[in-house]
């Protein structure tokens, strides 16, 4: 009797072993995709920037800046798995816009470009999905500059303000891997004007999209 229950334990063993490694192997080896509480991520963007309108000047159209570039970092937080907060910093490098004659004859043109640094929020749909909707916001500083260079560059002058900036928008991203994640994201950028930019293009603020893809690394 006892050399058959040693023989039935020796046969079930190996089975119990593989049953224990699979079952610990299994649950160890399921990506954990999705966010949770303390999901920390360093994200890289890259994209276009879109200036909202035109300005006029003497009846003319004054087009500081045009399509252009922008590129950031963020880094982000989860407080709560559809909750997150963060530091973003951000430039756009916007093209030289058209030429345009001032009222001592002069014509010029400008290169202008914004950097902003803001502190941003965001509320996720579906978190703990491998694809996830966002909605975001931020608010903090913002930096604009615009280059005069006259046609036949014999003058050049810079003008420039730093004031509170915002941006509203929305995103799409999803998990490549545990680790990783991909996405693109639409923004609504304002920054005020103040100083010598107000006082050379009598506005108070500046307006432009921009439209991102990122790369992003969760810890």
């Amino acid at each position: 009797m006892k050399k058959l229950f040693v023989l039935a334990v020796l046969l079930c063993a190996p089975a119990l072993y593989a049953a224990e490694r699979y079952t610990c192997c299994s649950y160890e080896d399921t990506p954990r995709y999705g966010l949770n509480t303390n999901t920390t991520r360093v994200e890289f963007f890259g994209g276009v920037a879109l200036p909202e309108e035109d300005w006029s000047e003497n009846g003319q159209t004054l087009q500081i800046a045009d399509t252009g570039f922008t590129a950031g970092v963020a880094f982000v937080r989860n407080v709560l798995p559809w909750l997150t907060l963060g530091l973003d910093g951000n430039y756009s490098g916007f093209a030289k816009g058209d030429n345009l004659t001032l009222s001592d004859g002069k014509e010029v043109n400008y290169r202008s470009g914004v950097g902003t640094g803001l502190l941003t929020g965001r509320v996720y749909l579906f978190p703990k999905s491998m694809t996830r909707l966002y909605g975001t916001g931020g608010i903090g500083a913002g930096y604009m500059y615009a280059r005069e260079k006259s046609t036949d560059g014999n003058s050049k002058q810079t003008f420039d303000s730093t004031d509170v900036a915002w941006m509203l928008g929305a995103g799409l991203e999803f998990d490549i891997d545990e680790t990783v994640i991909f996405g693109a994201e639409g923004r609504y950028n304002w920054v005020g004007l103040r100083s010598d930019m107000k006082d050379r293009f009598d506005k108070g603020h500046f307006a432009y999209w921009t439209v991102m893809l990122k790369l992003g690394v969760k810890f």
